[in-house]
């Protein structure tokens, strides 16, 4: 079952460098070098059925899981050797990642309030997950050591989108927001599994999709080094909880009522 799980984050990234390679191509000839218009460009096209196709097939893989909400313990094994240098190596990066977004807003401009802003919670973020890494090798995994992460991707999708809103052609910037908006998702239920609040069904598929999205928006972020490392440390975090979920979650221990605990 673990050699799966490890082929199927392979899997994730093969379909990541695909989707990199296509989109660094319509970068390259896909829009107008005057006017900044989209041309017919079949990288650009077979980009978007790609990753549709992606999100019908992960759906329908998806559904497959269990549908209920379960606590951390319960639907993802424990955290051993191996996984910790890929962890260690994403957090790495989007601590870097956020200190360059750092730089970039102390040097002012339009958004440098809330780049600065994305930047502390990315750091937090970032000692955040090891902090739960440790705390779950020791049978806790409490709930506060993830809370950064989820307000990072919150705020670095407005980073992400918030320069681009005005920009009417959509095929230039809706591939890094949507891989902003994917993280988020993740990220989310991932926080929420600490308090019994989310579903390996919709973790496994935001996660599923976020990593390789996340991976063809490194095509976008080539001037902006921050977002860059912020998007490849984002894709190696979740790899390493989506390899650490289990196939069949444990029973959730049974919750006992205030009667229960009297007697």
């Amino acid at each position: 079952m673990r050699n799966s799980l490890y082929f199927k984050g392979l899997r994730l990234w093969v379909q990541g460098l695909l989707l990199l390679a296509l989109r660094w191509a319509q970068l390259k000839g896909g829009f107008d070098p005057e006017t900044g218009l989209a041309r017919q460009s079949v990288p650009g096209i077979v980009l978007a059925v790609i990753v549709l196709l992606l999100a019908a097939a992960e759906a329908a893989l998806c559904f497959r899981l269990p549908g209920g909400k379960g606590s951390y313990p319960c639907c993802f094994r424990p955290m051993e050797s191996p996984d910790l240098p890929l962890l260690a190596a994403g957090s790495l990066l989007l601590g870097i990642g956020s200190f360059l977004l750092a730089a970039a807003g102390l040097r002012g401009g339009g958004l440098s309030t809330l780049a600065i802003a994305t930047a502390a919670a990315g750091i937090a973020a970032a000692a955040g997950i090891l902090l739960f890494a440790k705390q779950t090798r020791s049978g806790e995994g409490r709930v506060f050591p993830l809370l950064p992460s989820m307000l990072f991707s919150v705020l670095f999708l407005l980073l992400v989108y918030l320069p681009q809103e005005s920009n009417p052609v959509l095929a230039r910037y809706y591939l890094p927001v949507l891989a902003a908006a994917l993280i988020a998702c993740a990220f989310y239920q991932l926080t929420g599994f600490s308090c019994r609040e989310a579903s390996m069904r919709w973790f496994v598929f935001f996660g599923d999709l976020a990593v390789p999205v996340s991976l063809a928006a490194l095509a976008d972020s080539t001037e902006n080094w921050g977002q860059m490392l912020a998007f490849a440390g984002c894709a190696m975090v979740l790899t390493v909880f989506l390899l650490l979920r289990r196939a069949e979650p444990l029973p959730e221990p049974a919750v006992e009522t205030p009667e229960e605990t009297a007697k």
